[in-house]
């Protein structure tokens, strides 16, 4: 599994890198690398958008479905399949596949926020390997980390405790590797935190913010997403479970803050924010009746020209005859 995200994250690195030397500051290459990110994922968010105005449609359809077969699960999935068949849709295109799509993603981009040494700074892995080793026994000492994950850990861990190691016994490691990770330790930070921190949930710091801001991002995301879904579906305002689906995600991302890296919470903030202004936009300029209207139309034109050339067919075989 480690050599799949290592594979998919290494194009990523590379451009981080490019953003890194262009700014000169690790969180606002971030930022750009996440944009960037959804700006490719656009069509597929627009794909997913146009799913979901579908799947509205075809609800009353399904619920007929439902009504007829009821106590007849078999029945009503054979004829769930064929409703969606003559009209088209796909759940996995429509929905479960965009969000695939960005998993392998979201695992490169963390994959960037744990080795920014090796994948941003692009320093030999031998380097990294000796300078991670002599840097560990100070992180053990100071972190409460398992040693499993502070050893996945351990190239923001040793920007921590650069200055405390002894960089004449590490081979390979020339004055201008050193110059260099000085500077980004230097900038390893954003409004004074840490990036390398990882907010303690029993001693209350300013590290919190990180946690609890994504959390009130999230939620206040969740909101609009459940509102438009009830727009689209005013069946789900009736399902009691959409409170507790809407409270879910806040509730990781708060967990998340406070077991990952500020570094790392930061890009989910990023990450969270660009997702709901993306959401915004895509509601506006492909708003479900919009999509649902052009959908009608489509399927009028559709239906109109099939009966034109059926007519056209039945002409010709009577001229025929």
């Amino acid at each position: 599994m480690q050599t799949i995200i290592n594979i998919l994250s290494a194009p990523f690195g590379w451009v981080m890198a490019i953003f890194y030397n262009m700014t000169g500051t690790f969180m606002l290459s971030v930022f750009l690398l996440t944009i960037l990110v959804k700006l490719c994922l656009i069509p597929s968010a627009i794909k997913q958008q146009k799913g979901q105005a579908k799947q509205a449609r075809l609800q009353p359809k399904l619920r007929k479905i439902q009504q007829k077969y009821q106590g007849n699960p078999q029945k009503i999935q054979e004829a769930t399949s064929e409703l969606y068949a003559r009209e088209g849709y796909s759940a996995m295109t429509a929905g479960c596949l965009p969000m695939l799509i960005q998993l392998p993603i979201m695992m490169a981009l963390f994959q960037i926020n744990y080795h920014p040494l090796s994948m941003v700074l692009r320093i030999p892995k031998d380097v990294v390997a000796a300078l991670s080793a002599a840097a560990t026994p100070l992180a053990q000492a100071a972190s409460s980390l398992n040693p499993s994950r502070l050893a996945y850990q351990m190239e923001i861990h040793t920007l921590t405790y650069f200055d405390q190691i002894d960089k004449s016994a590490i081979a390979g490691l020339t004055d201008d590797m050193i110059q260099k990770i000085q500077l980004f330790s230097e900038k390893f930070s954003f409004l004074g935190m840490n990036l390398a921190e990882v907010p303690d949930v029993k001693n209350f710091s300013v590290l919190w913010a990180v946690p609890i801001v994504s959390g009130v991002i999230a939620l206040a995301m969740s909101i609009y997403s459940l509102m438009q879904q009830k727009k689209m579906n005013p069946e789900m305002a009736k399902n009691p479970s959409m409170g507790c689906m809407m409270l879910f995600t806040p509730i990781m991302q708060v967990w998340f803050g406070f077991m990952f890296p500020v570094g790392v919470g930061l890009y989910t903030i990023f990450s969270v924010i660009i997702s709901f202004a993306q959401m915004i936009l895509l509601n506006h300029f492909y708003s479900p009746k919009k999509v649902l209207a052009k959908i009608m139309v489509e399927e009028t034109i559709y239906r109109r020209s099939k009966e034109k050339n059926m007519k056209k067919i039945a002409e010709m075989k009577e001229d025929a005859e």
